[in-house]
C-alpha cells in the first residue's frame, strides 16, 4: 500500500485553511438547529478528483453541502472551490509536492570560530 495521505493536513489546505473553516461553522450551526428544533441534520462533503493535464497533480473540487432544521422546514446551501494538489510519488496528496519540502525546513549551520 502507499502512504496515506493525512486527511487532517488534507482537509486544512484545501482552499487555503477556508474549506476547514466553513465545515467547523457548519457543523456548529447544523448542531444548533438539531437541538433546536429536535429534527435531524446533515451534512455532505463531495470531493471529485481529477488529473491536471499530463502531470502529477490533482484537482481537488470540494463541495460542502448541508440542511439545518429551522422550526418551519429546513434551510439547505453547498459550496463548491478547487484545489490543486500534488500526487507524490509515495502515493500521498498534499498541497506541496514532497520533493519541495526541503525549502520550508530549517538548517542549523554551525560556524568554526
Amino acid at each position: 500500500m502507499s502512504k496515506p495521505t493525512n486527511a487532517k493536513q488534507f482537509i486544512g489546505d484545501l482552499s487555503g485553511g477556508v474549506f476547514a473553516n466553513q465545515l467547523g461553522a457548519v457543523i456548529s450551526m447544523v448542531a444548533e438547529g438539531v437541538v433546536k428544533n429536535n429534527k435531524k441534520g446533515q451534512i455532505k462533503i463531495t470531493l471529485d478528483i481529477s488529473r491536471i493535464g499530463d502531470s502529477t497533480q490533482v484537482e481537488i473540487a470540494h463541495t460542502l453541502a448541508y440542511v439545518e432544521p429551522t422550526a418551519k422546514g429546513k434551510r439547505t446551501e453547498d459550496t463548491t472551490s478547487k484545489s490543486p494538489m500534488h500526487f507524490n510519488a509515495g502515493g500521498d496528496v498534499t498541497l506541496f509536492a514532497n520533493h519541495t519540502s526541503q525549502l520550508f525546513e530549517e538548517h542549523n549551520q554551525h560556524e568554526d570560530a
